[in-house]
């Protein structure tokens, strides 16, 4: 953490890259997860979940994978809209025809998220909430993206093992501290669930610049 208290100090200000943000979208070794086992992370995320009241409640998926958090849950949510920015995630989970299952081909990082979906969401589960990032300007854009999509009260649910996993900078390595210094900047409460899944709770209807 740097002395003045700000998180990624040492990350690029803005990538240039406002067509394709993020890394490795050409990747498929690290984007394509359709056919592979749930995450160990992504797993306690779930049971985190699982303790929660989430019955009758809109969730947001980030990287869909194998589809199973939806086949886990969709039965009994509201709805689930899940993104994904690999086209075999996409395929897939079309072919499952899971009931309240939405599954859009869409970069958490890109100005069309805010164009794209149309829900408002209780929960937002991203288990790798910077693995991908590729500079400040688009991790806060994905931040205001969430916050813009999710009802006052909402959470975004992330686990420390997701937070540890970077494809190429090792200083979007993110802490809970980490976390804890957004509150600076955004209209949120950090909190822990359990000792490795973190809830980011938003206390505003609003997104900040």
């Amino acid at each position: 953490m740097p002395a003045d208290g700000s998180p990624y100090e040492s990350c690029p200000e803005v990538c240039g890259n406002l067509e394709r943000p993020g890394v490795a979208l050409d990747m498929p070794k690290w984007i394509e997860h359709s056919h592979l086992d749930t995450t160990v992370d992504q797993l306690r995320i779930e049971e985190a979940l699982a303790a929660m009241a989430w019955r009758g409640k809109s969730i947001l998926h980030i990287g869909v994978g194998n589809s199973r958090f939806a086949q886990r849950f969709a039965a009994e949510a509201a709805l689930i809209d899940g993104l994904t920015v690999c086209q075999s995630e996409v395929d897939l989970a079309r072919s499952l025809r899971i009931p309240n299952y939405t599954v859009y081909f869409l970069n958490k990082y890109s100005r069309e998220f805010l164009l794209t979906l149309t829900n408002r969401y209780d929960f937002v589960i991203d288990n790798n909430l910077a693995s991908f990032a590729c500079c400040k300007y688009h991790f806060y854009r994905m931040l205001d993206n969430y916050l813009w999509a999710m009802k006052p009260g909402a959470r975004i649910l992330t686990d420390q093992r997701g937070m540890d996993f970077t494809v190429e900078e090792q200083r979007w390595i993110l802490s809970y501290e980490d976390l804890q210094a957004l509150e600076r900047k955004f209209p949120v409460r950090v909190s822990r669930v359990t000792a490795t899944v973190y809830s980011i709770a938003a206390i505003a209807n609003e997104v900040t610049g």
